[in-house]
């Protein structure tokens, strides 16, 4: 896959056909590309694992469980005490896992054949691998295989997932029991279903050398550190020896009510630290003292009403960003009324506070500017378009929004996705729990901001923001 931006998004059917494809065209036998993923995927194991941790691998009947077979073997040649739990309740097993079930059978491993609850045997602190069943699921668990995922889950032992945490199927259906991964261990692509807030805790990508599909393009692209570093640093400013402050753009930052002045200064700030060369605080009096803290940013006075924005000249701006700290008034309403009325130029980001104005205020979407980005966490995104059934409708409702109005929407999470006007999705894969404090999403407007005054484009400003933020945690 195009190694450039990062791991593929696809659904299972897209899935199994980048997998047909790469065992075609390279071409290689499809006993040897499972060999070849697994290789890659004990070799992360081997990172998270210590050598005297027992692991207990729970395999099903299809593919996902030849996975789980063949890390057995590979792991007990690699000096782990490894024990194998096989459900034989379900359909016949696959050619690929005939095969690794007779070439574990010649290892010290020992398999044990389940068939009822009672004979799944948990020990406390085992590490469990679970590789029941991957993506392609489309209906609820039920019957035996419920009863396995709830003993799981109960035992609070480490669960690792390979591809999908079984349970979680296509985006489609989240219904009844899943397994409660720690990690989800993704093998050349990542299933969309992962992306759902509510049940996974960490993906990790795993490159096993598949090859670009020239048919179907991926849902999306999830960046990196591994795959995305040169992307991303391909879409970052470019500057030359001789540049100055001048050559940089202009940042002005709007925000800061009675209060919550600390918001819209965590934005400047970043602006300036990602090289914007000059930032302008647009904010009431009372946020002075905190800008005396900050010499190297300018103050515009407001009193953030509507004769304020009546009044404020956006021109010579590079770029514009408004709502942290801002308020949610009648005062600052009008104020983003009237300034979304005017003609402005530069890309703006529109963030927290300018978010919940538009939320309660919806006629106010049509007056955004083209080309503008969007940073609504969970909350903010519920408050502007409402519930979603499940993360297909949300992902196709924000795409197709985005895409209508022709503006980029940065949903905020763990997992941040950005739609954006031209119809492109990317997942961040890097962000963490260092995030989960006020502020973040302030230094993230600001990191986009402070961008977007040096001249990049739109999206690879906002890509770009949402990739680095960890740094700045």
């Amino acid at each position: 896959m195009n190694a450039s931006i990062g791991f593929p998004i696809f659904s299972s059917e897209n899935k199994k056909l980048a997998d047909k494809t790469t065992i075609l065209s390279e071409p290689i036998p499809s006993i040897d590309l499972l060999e070849r993923a697994c290789y890659q995927l004990v070799k992360k194991l081997e990172k998270e694992i210590p050598e005297n941790q027992t692991i207990h691998i729970v395999c099903g009947n299809g593919n996902n469980g030849a996975d789980g077979l063949c890390i057995a073997r590979i792991l007990n040649f690699r000096g782990y005490s490894v024990v194998v739990s096989v459900l034989q309740n379900q359909s016949q097993f696959t050619i690929e896992h005939k095969i690794q079930y007779q070439l574990l059978k010649s290892t010290p491993v020992i398999i044990t054949e389940i068939q009822a609850i009672s004979e799944l045997n948990i020990l406390q602190n085992q590490i469990i691998i679970d590789a029941i069943i991957g993506s392609g699921l489309n209906k609820p668990i039920e019957g035996f295989l419920n009863e396995i995922i709830v003993k799981i889950n109960e035992s609070q032992n480490i669960v690792y997932s390979i591809d999908n945490p079984t349970g979680i199927g296509t985006w489609d259906h989240f219904e009844g029991q899943y397994i409660r991964a720690a990690k989800t261990f993704c093998l050349g692509t990542i299933s969309p279903s992962l992306f759902n807030r509510s049940y996974i805790q960490d993906i990790r990508s795993i490159d096993i050398g598949l090859v670009e599909l020239q048919g179907p393009t991926p849902l999306g692209w999830f960046l990196t550190i591994e795959k995305s570093s040169e992307f991303i640093k391909s879409l970052k400013p470019k500057h030359l020896k001789h540049d100055h402050k001048g050559t940089r753009g202009h940042t002005l930052i709007i925000g800061g009510n009675m209060g919550m002045h600390g918001a819209v200064c965590m934005s400047a700030k970043m602006a300036s630290k990602v090289g914007a060369g000059n930032v302008t605080i647009c904010s009431q009096t009372n946020t002075l003292p905190y800008i005396t803290m900050m010499p190297e940013i300018q103050f515009k006075e407001s009193a953030l009403d509507g004769k304020a924005a009546d009044y404020l000249d956006v021109d010579g701006y590079s770029s514009i960003a408004i709502g942290p700290g801002l308020g949610v008034t009648a005062k600052t309403t009008a104020f983003l009324s009237f300034l979304l009325g005017k003609r402005i130029f530069a890309p703006m980001v529109i963030d927290a506070d300018a978010l919940n104005i538009i939320a309660k205020n919806k006629n106010l979407f049509q007056r955004i500017p083209e080309n503008s980005i969007l940073t609504p966490h969970p909350k903010e995104l519920e408050r502007l378009f409402g519930k979603f059934e499940n993360e297909n409708a949300k992902w196709k409702f924000l795409s197709e929004f985005a895409r209508k109005q022709k503006i980029h929407i940065l949903a905020k999470d763990t997992y941040s996705i950005l739609f954006c006007a031209d119809g492109e999705i990317y997942a961040n894969g890097t962000g963490n729990e260092r995030l989960a404090k006020g502020g973040s999403g302030d230094k993230l407007t600001g990191l986009i901001a402070g961008y977007l005054a040096q001249g990049i484009q739109t999206k690879h400003a906002a890509i770009c923001g949402m990739f680095e933020l960890i740094e700045f945690a």
